[in-house]
């Protein structure tokens, strides 16, 4: 059990972190992310400018379903015996959890994860707010591991379902990217 609750302390600190550089990310490279793409930055710095405003709206869009505190059980017990977890209030919400998960597989690194992760947010989480945030997730996951096709496409569909979204023009700033890359 002690094992469980530090896999927990170590994931949030994990998310936390790669969330605040992600953020610190953002701040460095200011409101120039679709201005970058056009210049000599290329890919690879349209993406980390990119990925820094997908977690921002990832922020603002977070379920609206609360989440839930834990707490332990047994804290005052005999030693040896197993401490037990609780949530305090409503359950946590589960398209949240997900989301969270994805972000940190991309802090990660491990593209390939997140992809898994992220085929399956939106048939899971149908009417969830953070689907847009994870068809842009999963765009990017797909540009990071190589696989332009298949972000392109995801930018596209994206664009199709989402065309008011406050990041469009950054999805169409990708396609460009993305299609002279495979030039």
């Amino acid at each position: 059990m002690m094992k469980f609750i530090t896999v927990l302390l170590t994931a949030a600190l994990v998310f936390s972190s790669g969330w605040l550089n992600a953020q610190e990310t953002g701040k460095a490279k200011g409101k120039e992310g679709v201005k970058t793409a056009e210049g000599k930055g290329g890919i690879r710095d349209f993406l980390a400018s990119f990925w820094s405003k997908v977690v921002r709206v990832g922020k603002k869009g977070q379920s609206t379903v609360p989440t839930a505190v834990a707490g332990l059980r047994g804290a005052e017990q005999e030693k040896g015996k197993e401490l037990m977890p609780y949530w305090k209030g409503k359950e946590k919400s589960k398209d949240s959890a997900a989301m969270a998960k994805v972000e940190s597989l991309i802090n990660k690194k491990d593209f390939a994860g997140a992809i898994e992760e992220l085929k399956s947010f939106g048939q899971t989480y149908p009417d969830s707010p953070l689907k847009p945030v994870a068809v842009l997730s999963l765009a990017y996951a797909y540009a990071q591991a190589g696989k332009t096709d298949e972000a392109r496409a995801t930018f596209e569909s994206f664009l199709k379902d989402y065309p008011e979204h406050e990041l469009a023009a950054d999805a169409k700033a990708g396609i460009e990217l993305l299609k002279k890359e495979n030039k």
